[in-house]
């Protein structure tokens, strides 16, 4: 038999990553980094005030919250991509047959849609408030202007992902270190103004802080149309926020580029500074600007809060925020319908796709990102189960891995009643309410693992695969070979490399700056909040112009060190991607 051949056959997209392609510790940093600091937390943050949880059960819940995302991240999700060094997309194709993933591609390009069309509108409402369009507190749109706004902030992401979407990417890695500050300034600034609001004394100490926390932010008092919820519910939200991409293995893509399964815990980066600092800051902002404009925290949106909050700067940082996060899931959507549309090209898919969620982010309802999570975890990461007991646990009783695969099937029957088991069980519990959605994620991931085990061992799992795994394992070893034969990517080196550490110096320095411009405004009583107001815009724009000139010539002036030139590797496509 020709494994050669056969090897040859296999889709670039179906192809484990090459040795020489694997990505260092920095990168994962960077990536999380970047990630977990969007538009999102504005949202996210701002709720957690409604739930009549006290601000020392907030603080608890998400360390714990966080503690078990992160630990998902490592123990599940980057071992099994380090594994195997593909994504979750061609894994599924493997192991649950292609209906199954053509079905999982759909649905999951519908929450990244989703997603992408909640972020757009959560931008919208920051330029809603520069032109003084009244705040949208009905599902549907109530103004045509901001109508307008959505479908011009909505063409502009559409063609940014489907032209120009590396210079987006690389243009990303100046705004998240930017956006750390702006979410420090959420506690700096917004500190002062709530204290002012309050009529409180004063924050000597860290016990000062909390007491100040406990009675005007995280109160334990339900704001009218809120839920009185607890620090379990805390814990439970945010272990459950990414777990679509941890537990459902969607980070496959990202991890199968790690040296080492261990980078998984390099996710405690993004989980702490962006479902911890920054859920918390934006929850400072939330409530001083209740308070501040005399309204109830459920019917303002980002635009307003961070506004009457860090004036433009803030409005900056939600329009931000919300574009670079909403340009990688329009993309992702895109890449995931196009298992169903092959014929199409990405290009021309992307423009649909931003056509769909231009239309969705017209609708207000969509920047209730709560709402959205708790459907893409409760629909999505039982796949993932599914595939965690495939690759790891049916060998372990007995069975033979990719065993569908063996028998010829299309479709893993065995998965897809546990995957409609998982449902079924997620229908009965939204019904009855006898369990809350936050804790639903945990019975329903376990329900798939459990029952796929067991319908796969009765379905076949645990026959005679002899001659097919060895007839695998050779096209395999031919691939690796393949693989590790392919030209090697020309290193790029900055054509005016002086000039671009000199401009990255600059970016850092005027950074440190707005740095301490913020910390000034809680310390120094010789520095106002308008003044913070006043200055911080322009000393952003700075920032973005020398960061955008460092950028373009690191990346968009180079020469090339090598044999043949590329125009990106896919490597710096992945991390563009997922920075956005």
């Amino acid at each position: 038999m020709d494994y050669r051949a056969k090897a040859a056959a296999i889709p670039a997209e179906d192809r484990p990553i090459a040795k020489k392609r694997l990505s260092g510790l920095g990168n994962f940093f960077g990536i999380y980094g970047g990630e977990h600091i969007a538009a999102t937390e504005f949202v996210i943050g701002a709720t957690l005030v409604t739930w009549g949880v006290k601000a020392t059960d907030i603080f608890i819940g998400l360390i714990i919250g966080n503690i078990l995302a992160t630990l998902t991240y490592a123990l599940i999700c980057a071992p099994i991509a380090v594994d195997t060094r593909v994504t979750l997309y061609s894994y599924l194709g493997k192991t649950l047959g292609p209906y199954i993933q053509k079905i999982y591609n759909f649905v999951w390009g519908l929450a990244s849609i989703a997603m992408a069309a909640s972020m757009l509108t959560v931008s919208a409402s920051a330029v809603r408030e520069i032109f003084g369009i009244a705040i949208q507190t009905e599902w549907y749109p109530t103004d045509i202007k901001f109508i307008a706004v959505v479908v011009v902030l909505g063409i502009i992401v559409t063609l940014v992902a489907a032209n120009g979407f590396e210079a987006v990417a690389k243009f990303s890695s100046v705004c998240a270190p930017w956006m750390i500050v702006v979410f420090a300034a959420g506690i700096f600034v917004g500190i002062p103004q709530l204290m002012t609001a309050t009529g409180g004394s004063g924050v000597h100490s860290f016990s000062d802080f909390m007491t100040l926390l406990n009675t005007s932010v995280w109160n334990g008092q339900v704001m009218e149309g809120g839920q009185k919820l607890s620090i379990l519910h805390v814990i439970g939200f945010a272990w459950m926020c990414n777990l679509a991409y941890h537990g459902g293995l969607n980070d496959m893509a990202l991890f199968r580029y790690a040296k080492s399964a261990k980078y998984g815990f390099v996710t405690s980066y993004g989980m702490f500074v962006g479902h911890f600092f920054a859920w918390g800051s934006a929850g400072v902002m939330g409530a001083t600007a209740a308070i501040l404009l005399n309204q109830s925290l459920l019917v303002l949106d980002s635009g307003a809060i961070t506004s009457v909050v860090l004036g433009g700067t803030g409005l900056l940082a939600v329009i931000i925020a919300g574009w670079t996060t909403a340009n990688p899931n329009i993309y992702r959507a895109s890449l995931a319908f196009q298992t169903l549309f092959g014929k199409v090209s990405i290009k021309k898919l992307t423009y649909v796709v931003g056509v769909v969620m231009t239309i969705a982010a017209c609708f207000p309802i969509t920047a209730n990102i709560m709402v959205i999570v708790n459907i893409i975890v409760l629909v999505v990461p039982a796949i993932g189960a599914i595939v965690f007991a495939e690759h790891w646990i049916i060998p372990k009783v007995g069975g033979t891995r990719y065993w569908s695969k063996f028998k010829g099937w299309k479709m893993n029957y065995a998965a897809l009643i546990s995957w409609g088991l998982s449902l079924a069980f997620v229908i009965f519990g939204t019904v009855t309410k006898v369990i809350h959605s936050y804790f639903l994620f945990l019975p329903t991931y376990f329900i798939a693992m459990i029952s796929y085990v067991i319908l796969a061992n009765l379905m076949g799992a645990r026959a005679d695969y002899k001659e097919q795994e060895a007839e695998e394992k050779a096209v395999q070893m031919e691939l690796e070979k393949l693989i590790e034969e392919e030209d090697e990517e020309p290193e790029r080196v900055p054509r005016y490399a002086a000039a671009q550490k000199t401009a990255a110096g600059i970016s850092y320095v005027v950074l440190g700056v707005l740095a301490v411009l913020t910390l000034a405004v809680f310390f120094s009583e010789g520095v106002t909040v308008e003044m913070y107001k006043t200055f911080s815009f322009p000393i952003t724009l700075v920032y973005f112009a020398f960061g955008g000139i460092a950028t373009y010539l690191k990346y968009g002036l180079t020469d090339e060190v090598g044999e043949k030139a590329k125009k990106q590797t896919e490597v710096d496509e992945l991390v563009g991607e997922v920075v956005l």
